[in-house]
């Protein structure tokens, strides 16, 4: 008899407990409150943390174009450079042979990078040793690597004469056939020049925070 009731006992405690633990997950289930601490206070699905209200989204929708443009951009230059020249060249590089080319002054690298708004500057002298091997810019000047200049050769004017023969050909069509390209194009070119003034700001903005206490 008292084994008996020793085993209802424990089948009741049993019962009792898993009741309890069933009443405890239907409470939680049922609470959307709880669900919220679980998942993030403030978090919803599909949500994204650079759009978290209108001014935000529209920024994001700004910038996610800007990349898609200066992709497609480089995209562009690289094949355009592929088409007249057979040394392989990355939109980057292209970049840098047609500052270097402008106006047929022989520019300084740090004169290269304030045109292209760069401050990359191992990166603007891999690709003017790049161009140098394949014989599209040369040296002169100084032995100071500062003071070095670069111009473009006899074949890196060809070349790039032919770039801009088939840019021509190409490019300018396509965008006047675009609605009010050739009166906003000023405009246009102006807020950007702004826009990458404010990126600057940004971004000095962002390093002093760093660095604070």
């Amino acid at each position: 008899m008292k084994r008996t009731n020793s085993t209802a006992a424990k089948r009741t405690g049993g019962i009792a407990r898993a009741k309890s633990a069933a009443g405890r997950g239907a409470r939680t289930k049922a609470d959307p409150g709880v669900e919220r601490t679980a998942a993030g206070a403030g978090s919803a699905p599909g949500s994204w943390h650079l759009a978290r209200n209108d001014a935000e989204r529209r920024l994001s929708d700004f910038e996610f174009a800007l990349e898609r443009l200066a992709q497609a951009y480089y995209r562009w230059k690289a094949s355009c450079l592929a088409a007249v020249c057979e040394v392989p060249l990355t939109g980057d590089d292209v970049a840098v042979l047609n500052v270097i080319r402008m106006g047929d002054e022989p520019k300084r690298l740090a004169e290269v990078g304030q045109l292209l708004n760069r401050v990359d500057v191992p990166n603007l002298q891999y690709a003017t040793r790049k161009l140098v091997r394949a014989g599209l810019i040369e040296t002169e000047g100084s032995a100071s690597r500062k003071e070095t200049r670069y111009r473009a050769t006899a074949r890196g004017r060809s070349i790039t004469e032919d770039y801009a023969s088939l840019r021509a050909q190409t490019l300018p069509p396509m965008f006047e056939s675009l609605s009010g390209w050739a009166e906003g194009c000023g405009a246009i070119t102006t807020q950007l020049d702004q826009m990458a003034a404010l990126y600057a700001q940004g971004a000095r903005v962002a390093i002093t925070k760093r660095h604070q206490p």
